[in-house]
Protein backbone atom coordinates (compact mmCIF):
# COMPACT_ATOMS: atom_id res chain seq x y z
CA UNK A 1 0.00 0.00 0.00
CA UNK A 2 1.36 3.39 -1.01
CA UNK A 3 1.47 6.09 1.70
CA UNK A 4 2.10 9.80 1.96
CA UNK A 5 4.24 11.42 -0.72
CA UNK A 6 4.35 8.30 -2.88
CA UNK A 7 0.54 8.28 -3.06
CA UNK A 8 0.39 11.90 -4.26
CA UNK A 9 3.08 11.21 -6.88
CA UNK A 10 1.17 8.14 -8.12
CA UNK A 11 -2.03 10.18 -8.47
CA UNK A 12 -0.22 12.97 -10.38
CA UNK A 13 1.37 10.40 -12.67
CA UNK A 14 -2.05 8.81 -13.34
CA UNK A 15 -3.64 12.21 -14.11
CA UNK A 16 -0.83 13.11 -16.54
CA UNK A 17 -1.28 9.75 -18.26
CA UNK A 18 -5.05 10.28 -18.62
CA UNK A 19 -4.53 13.83 -19.96
CA UNK A 20 -2.00 12.53 -22.51
CA UNK A 21 -4.49 9.88 -23.65
CA UNK A 22 -7.22 12.53 -24.07
CA UNK A 23 -4.92 14.75 -26.12
CA UNK A 24 -3.86 11.78 -28.25
CA UNK A 25 -7.50 11.13 -29.04
CA UNK A 26 -7.88 14.79 -30.05
CA UNK A 27 -10.14 15.64 -27.16
CA UNK A 28 -8.49 18.12 -24.87
CA UNK A 29 -10.55 20.13 -22.43
CA UNK A 30 -11.34 22.81 -25.04
CA UNK A 31 -12.25 20.20 -27.66
CA UNK A 32 -14.62 18.31 -25.37
CA UNK A 33 -16.25 21.60 -24.34
CA UNK A 34 -16.81 22.45 -28.02
CA UNK A 35 -18.29 19.00 -28.69
CA UNK A 36 -20.62 19.32 -25.72
CA UNK A 37 -21.65 22.82 -26.80
CA UNK A 38 -22.50 21.62 -30.31
CA UNK A 39 -24.62 18.77 -28.95
CA UNK A 40 -26.64 20.87 -26.51
CA UNK A 41 -29.95 21.83 -28.03
CA UNK A 42 -32.38 22.17 -25.10
CA UNK A 43 -32.06 23.80 -21.69
CA UNK A 44 -34.40 23.24 -18.75
CA UNK A 45 -36.01 26.60 -17.89
CA UNK A 46 -36.09 25.77 -14.16
CA UNK A 47 -32.63 24.44 -13.35
CA UNK A 48 -30.78 25.43 -16.56
CA UNK A 49 -29.56 21.88 -17.16
CA UNK A 50 -28.64 21.16 -20.79
CA UNK A 51 -29.85 18.22 -22.87
CA UNK A 52 -29.01 16.90 -26.35
CA UNK A 53 -32.66 16.55 -27.39
CA UNK A 54 -36.18 17.51 -26.38
CA UNK A 55 -37.23 14.00 -25.37
CA UNK A 56 -34.60 13.75 -22.66
CA UNK A 57 -35.35 17.30 -21.51
CA UNK A 58 -39.06 16.49 -21.23
CA UNK A 59 -38.33 13.36 -19.21
CA UNK A 60 -36.05 15.41 -16.94
CA UNK A 61 -38.67 18.10 -16.41
CA UNK A 62 -41.40 15.57 -15.60
CA UNK A 63 -39.13 13.75 -13.13
CA UNK A 64 -37.45 16.71 -11.40
CA UNK A 65 -40.02 19.51 -11.68
CA UNK A 66 -43.29 17.55 -11.72
CA UNK A 67 -45.18 20.05 -9.52
CA UNK A 68 -44.48 22.99 -11.84
CA UNK A 69 -46.47 23.62 -15.02
CA UNK A 70 -44.95 22.37 -18.25
CA UNK A 71 -43.24 25.15 -20.29
CA UNK A 72 -44.88 26.02 -23.62
CA UNK A 73 -42.01 24.62 -25.72
CA UNK A 74 -42.12 21.31 -23.84
CA UNK A 75 -45.92 21.13 -24.12
CA UNK A 76 -45.70 21.69 -27.90
CA UNK A 77 -43.11 18.95 -28.17
CA UNK A 78 -45.28 16.58 -26.15
CA UNK A 79 -48.26 17.28 -28.45
CA UNK A 80 -46.11 16.77 -31.56
CA UNK A 81 -44.86 13.43 -30.20
CA UNK A 82 -48.44 12.31 -29.49
CA UNK A 83 -49.48 13.24 -33.05
CA UNK A 84 -46.46 11.41 -34.46
CA UNK A 85 -47.31 8.28 -32.47
CA UNK A 86 -50.91 8.41 -33.76
CA UNK A 87 -49.69 8.78 -37.34
CA UNK A 88 -47.32 5.82 -36.96
CA UNK A 89 -50.11 3.69 -35.46
CA UNK A 90 -52.40 4.56 -38.38
CA UNK A 91 -49.69 3.66 -40.90
CA UNK A 92 -49.15 0.31 -39.20
CA UNK A 93 -52.89 -0.35 -39.24
CA UNK A 94 -53.09 0.45 -42.98
CA UNK A 95 -50.09 -1.78 -43.73
CA UNK A 96 -51.63 -4.61 -41.73
CA UNK A 97 -54.90 -4.24 -43.64
CA UNK A 98 -53.10 -4.28 -47.00
CA UNK A 99 -51.16 -7.37 -46.00
CA UNK A 100 -54.36 -9.15 -44.95
CA UNK A 101 -56.02 -8.26 -48.27
CA UNK A 102 -53.00 -9.53 -50.20
CA UNK A 103 -53.08 -12.80 -48.26
CA UNK A 104 -56.80 -13.19 -49.02
CA UNK A 105 -56.14 -12.59 -52.72
CA UNK A 106 -53.30 -15.12 -52.79
CA UNK A 107 -55.50 -17.68 -51.03
CA UNK A 108 -58.23 -17.18 -53.64
CA UNK A 109 -55.73 -17.45 -56.48
CA UNK A 110 -54.31 -20.62 -54.91
CA UNK A 111 -57.83 -22.13 -54.97
CA UNK A 112 -58.35 -21.18 -58.62
CA UNK A 113 -54.91 -22.47 -59.66
CA UNK A 114 -55.47 -25.73 -57.81
CA UNK A 115 -58.75 -26.23 -59.66
CA UNK A 116 -57.15 -25.26 -63.00
CA UNK A 117 -54.17 -27.59 -62.60
CA UNK A 118 -56.39 -30.40 -61.31
CA UNK A 119 -58.35 -30.21 -64.57
CA UNK A 120 -55.49 -29.48 -67.00
CA UNK A 121 -52.13 -30.59 -65.57
CA UNK A 122 -52.34 -32.63 -62.33
CA UNK A 123 -48.58 -33.21 -62.34
CA UNK A 124 -48.03 -29.48 -61.64
CA UNK A 125 -50.12 -29.39 -58.46
CA UNK A 126 -46.95 -29.71 -56.38
CA UNK A 127 -45.55 -26.51 -57.94
CA UNK A 128 -48.44 -24.19 -57.03
CA UNK A 129 -46.57 -22.50 -54.13
CA UNK A 130 -43.53 -21.92 -56.34
CA UNK A 131 -45.74 -20.46 -59.09
CA UNK A 132 -47.50 -18.16 -56.61
CA UNK A 133 -44.13 -16.90 -55.37
CA UNK A 134 -42.82 -16.34 -58.89
CA UNK A 135 -45.89 -14.46 -60.17
CA UNK A 136 -46.67 -12.56 -56.93
CA UNK A 137 -48.46 -9.38 -58.05
CA UNK A 138 -48.04 -10.27 -61.73
CA UNK A 139 -51.24 -12.24 -62.17
CA UNK A 140 -51.81 -10.98 -65.73
CA UNK A 141 -48.46 -12.50 -66.75
CA UNK A 142 -49.47 -15.77 -65.13
CA UNK A 143 -52.74 -15.80 -67.04
CA UNK A 144 -50.95 -14.95 -70.31
CA UNK A 145 -48.54 -17.84 -69.73
CA UNK A 146 -51.39 -20.23 -69.01
CA UNK A 147 -53.23 -19.07 -72.15
CA UNK A 148 -50.11 -19.64 -74.18
CA UNK A 149 -49.58 -23.11 -72.72
CA UNK A 150 -53.16 -24.37 -72.46
CA UNK A 151 -55.15 -22.14 -74.81
CA UNK A 152 -57.91 -19.56 -74.32
CA UNK A 153 -60.65 -22.10 -73.66
CA UNK A 154 -58.89 -23.70 -70.69
CA UNK A 155 -57.95 -20.41 -69.00
CA UNK A 156 -61.47 -19.00 -68.66
CA UNK A 157 -61.62 -20.31 -65.08
CA UNK A 158 -58.32 -18.60 -64.34
CA UNK A 159 -59.46 -15.20 -65.66
CA UNK A 160 -60.69 -14.26 -62.19
CA UNK A 161 -57.08 -14.17 -60.97
CA UNK A 162 -56.44 -10.72 -62.48
CA UNK A 163 -58.26 -8.50 -60.02
CA UNK A 164 -58.87 -8.66 -56.29
CA UNK A 165 -62.62 -7.92 -56.64
CA UNK A 166 -63.27 -10.66 -59.17
CA UNK A 167 -61.28 -13.08 -57.04
CA UNK A 168 -63.33 -12.12 -53.99
CA UNK A 169 -66.55 -12.45 -55.99
CA UNK A 170 -65.41 -15.87 -57.19
CA UNK A 171 -64.64 -16.88 -53.62
CA UNK A 172 -68.02 -15.63 -52.39
CA UNK A 173 -69.80 -17.57 -55.15
CA UNK A 174 -67.99 -20.75 -54.09
CA UNK A 175 -68.88 -20.16 -50.45
CA UNK A 176 -72.54 -19.68 -51.31
CA UNK A 177 -72.59 -22.96 -53.22
CA UNK A 178 -70.98 -24.69 -50.25
CA UNK A 179 -73.40 -22.92 -47.84
CA UNK A 180 -70.65 -21.53 -45.63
Amino acid sequence: MVRGNAKAKAQEKRLKKLEAERKAKGRGSKESARIKAAGIKVTCPECKASFPNMKIALEHFQAKHSKKPLPASFARYKEEMAEEMKRIAEQKKIEKKKKAEALKQIAAIRVVLTKFYTENAPDKLANIEKILGKYDGKWDKLEAGLQKSYGEKNTQANRSCQGGNSVNNNLQARRSTLHI
